[in-house]
């Protein structure tokens, strides 16, 4: 047994007691429609290279496939879908009709088959009847009907849209009549067969047998030169992520039936924008046109949508915005100021400036918007522009955004000059900071003699419907304009302001502002919360952070308190962090408790994961590096020297946040399994542990103890410590095997000093105060480690 061990994981009686005393009580506001957190740039696209101009199928001679397509040409100009006529004269007049009747609705039905207006269906229940008919009539009539009337009487009644309830027994009947003739299969058949071993993991075997239809190879009747079966090829080499032979096959069934659906062509156009070829998105732009011609009468926004979001996830930005262009000008978007059409056009305007990774291209972007859309939008568009220049961190673009509003004739609201004022103070030049403070006092003494609570609101899609129609005023001077025309203040100018002056430690200013916001009857949001959060944590007022928050989350008066995003959950572990820290404010019963802190994190996290902006919670959360939360929770536990807390808080991280522990998180738990408190020891006791290096050679021990683990599991898992051997991980994959491996070494340092069932009992206990007492902790438990 390891002594130093004997005070693990043993909490104050107050810390117990004030443990689930705090219920967050607040909810995120409702976000915008048109707000989309999706990222087109994550889409994983096919690597492929870049495509030979003319190539045709490796199993193939070029020769022999120009034989064997201009067979096929024949083939379709001899194909015919009625009963021949030339025995009608020895037949009566009933059966003449009854075949003409059959006849008229077997050429409707061919016509509506493949060109999307949906008669097949209707015609259904029509042609069974006449079929039926026609049958009784005329004897031998089964050996007259030719392949292709077969095919649409098959087609017919194996319509998805067909709601018959003898349908299961019309093709029955199907089936025996042509079996009497000896007709063994129809192209709908072969291409039902042919779709389902695909879609069910044959895909190899699917395209083998399509290739010997194609060509002719196989015992089966001749299904190559029929629309359907080219159209399933196309499909399928599409979704096999085979763009040339998908576009070759295409080509092919327009050339024969120029008429055919081309919906088929969307098939071929998102694979040819899937992969990673320059030449295939080239291709794309040219199959979206020909589409649209093709499509003119019938298109509709979700058509534009896949096209859309194709050159999305191609990264291809100049094309994307074609398509929106195209989509407004064919009168699809910006119809209307309705907040629905405000929020559809909002949406993809969104989507489109995902693509934006730099403020080049946010500009160009913005531009062409500002161009398209009605007056209505252009404040909204120009304030998303300065957000992204506030986020690249280009002021001069934020300066020039304001300029051009004030030139267009309209009048910037309290949102565009905040997102200025963040784009100015991010420079840290004294200039620009100077210029900053000047129009930040500004707005501030612009509420003095406005109304008690008046403030103006954030430009949002629903406000579109109101906007007022600029006047142009061709101001050219900014500064002369901000100085004249600056808004009120609203609370997140106040805590920008705030937040200036608390950084220099002026607090005199801050103080003078937190009295001007309450006497405004102004409501706080999460930024003003960071910023007097953030500023009780400079000042050492550890206990006053957490009286901060726990104010400002109640509800008060019947209204809902602010909700806090990811920004305030990491400011409160870090003063949680520094009050740990520092002997003096480490016992303090008004902070809480790690396992506290983290419960609350976790029923944060519950309240906002659905949402649109979830990502931007969990980043704010995670920190710039992505990795800040994890280190300053796993120090918390240090300090209280909870490793069951520890263990359960790795995985908590993992599981709710996807965050996985960094390489810092091994040694820091050797760390926390060395130490040993001596706060309250007298200073002599102190003094003689220091001089022992006790504590140094635990921690060599604890190394050494790793060490053994790390070299076991890799014994375990057949490596050799290559990092070769982990390349065919993702990173989902090695960031699990370095969890498990922390929890079975949290485990092996509890299992030297508690029985296993303690252990895990211990460990059951924080998984249930922290409200997870399902979760899994690691692949091994206390009675399988070392």
């Amino acid at each position: 047994m390891l002594s130093f061990l004997s005070r693990r994981s043993i909490q104050s009686p107050l810390r117990i007691l004030r443990m689930h005393e705090r219920s967050l009580n607040t909810f995120p506001s409702p976000t915008s429609v048109h707000i989309v957190c999706w990222n087109p740039l994550e889409h994983t696209r096919f690597r492929v290279s870049e495509p030979s101009p003319g190539s045709q199928s490796a199993s193939q001679d070029a020769i022999e496939h120009d034989a064997r397509k201009v067979e096929r040409e024949h083939l379709r100009d001899r194909q015919g879908v009625t009963i021949p006529r030339e025995s009608n004269y020895e037949r009566s007049a009933f059966q003449r009709h009854a075949i003409e009747q059959l006849n008229t609705l077997l050429c409707l039905a061919d016509a509506g088959d493949g060109n999307g207006s949906g008669e097949t269906s209707d015609l259904s229940s029509g042609i069974w009847k006449a079929y039926c008919s026609a049958k009784r009539s005329v004897p031998g009539l089964l050996s007259e009907i030719p392949d292709r009337g077969w095919d649409v009487l098959w087609a017919t009644q194996t319509s998805s849209d067909s709601l018959s309830r003898t349908r299961g027994m019309n093709l029955d009947k199907l089936r025996d009549d042509m079996g009497t003739v000896g007709k063994l299969s129809t192209v709908g058949m072969r291409v039902a067969y042919l779709e389902d071993l695909f879609m069910h993991g044959g895909e190899e075997q699917a395209l083998k047998e399509w290739e010997e239809d194609y060509a002719g190879a196989g015992p089966r009747l001749r299904q190559d030169y029929k629309p359907e079966h080219l159209e399933l090829g196309a499909k399928l080499y599409a979704l096999d992520g085979k763009a040339d032979r998908a576009r070759e096959i295409m080509d092919e069934l327009f050339e024969l039936y120029p008429l055919w659906n081309p919906s088929v062509m969307m098939h071929v156009f998102r694979v040819h924008t899937d992969t990673d070829s320059v030449q295939h998105r080239t291709t794309a732009w040219k199959i979206y046109t020909k589409m649209r011609e093709l499509m003119l009468q019938s298109l509709t926004l979700d058509h534009y949508d896949a096209w859309f979001v194709g050159f999305l996830e191609s990264q291809n930005v100049r094309y994307a915005q074609l398509v929106f262009r195209d989509m407004i000008k064919g009168g699809f978007l910006a119809t209307s100021l309705s907040p629905n059409d405000v929020d559809k056009t909002l949406k993809r305007f969104h989507l489109l400036s995902r693509t934006g990774t730099d403020i080049d291209k946010m500009t160009r972007i913005c531009l062409q918007a500002i161009t398209l859309l009605p007056p209505a939008y252009h404040l909204y568009i120009f304030g998303h522009w300065m957000g992204t220049a506030v986020k690249w961190k280009a002021p001069g673009v934020a300066t020039q955004i304001i300029e051009m509003i004030f030139t267009r004739g309209y009048r910037p609201t309290t949102t565009h000059f905040n997102l200025l004022l963040k784009a100015l103070f991010r420079t840290k030049e004294l200039q620009q900071i100077t210029k900053a403070e000047n129009i930040g006092w500004r707005m501030i003494e612009a509420t003095r003699v406005a109304l008690p609570g008046a403030r103006i609101n954030k430009t949002t899609a629903r406000s579109i419907y109101n906007a007022e129609i600029p006047k142009p005023t061709f101001n050219k001077d900014v500064d002369q304009e901000a100085s004249q025309k600056v808004p009120q203040a609203d609370v997140t100018t106040f805590a920008i302001i705030m937040q200036h002056h608390g950084d220099r430690d002026q607090w005199e200013f801050v103080d003078y502002l937190l009295r001007r916001l309450k006497e405004s009857n102004t409501r706080p949001n999460a930024r003003l919360m960071n910023v007097l959060i953030n500023n009780a944590s400079r000042k050492g007022s550890f206990s006053e952070v957490w009286k901060i928050y726990k104010s400002l989350t109640d509800a008060t008066d019947g209204l809902p308190g602010v909700f806090p995003d990811g920004a305030s959950i990491r400011l409160i572990w870090r003063a949680l962090r520094l009050a740990l820290s520092n002997e003096a404010t480490r016992d303090d019963i008004n902070l809480p408790t790690p396992r506290q802190l983290l419960a609350e994190t976790i029923e944060w996290w519950k309240r906002c994961r659905g949402r649109h902006d979830a990502e931007s919670y969990r980043t704010g959360l995670a920190g710039d590096d992505k990795t800040a939360i994890i280190k300053l929770v796993i120090h918390c536990f240090s300090y209280t020297q909870d490793l069951a807390g520890s263990l359960v808080a790795l995985h908590v991280l993992r599981q709710h946040f996807y965050i996985f522990p960094t390489d810092e998180i091994a040694e820091i738990l050797q760390k926390q399994a060395a130490w040993v408190d001596m706060g309250h020891e007298a200073p002599s006791v102190r003094l003689q542990y220091n001089l022992s290096k006790m504590n140094e050679e635990t921690l060599v021990r604890l190394a050494r103890i790793w060490d053994i683990l790390v070299e076991q599991r890799q014994q375990r898992l057949g490596h050799t410590g290559d990092k070769q051997q982990y390349a065919h991980l993702s990173d989902k994959e090695i960031g699990d095997l370095g969890l498990d491996l922390l929890s079975e070494f949290v485990r092996v340092i509890m299992k030297r000093t508690y029985e296993p069932a303690v252990v895990e009992e211990m460990i059951q206990q924080a998984k249930e105060e922290l409200g997870v007492p399902d979760m899994s902790t690691g692949d091994l438990n206390a009675f399988e480690v070392a």
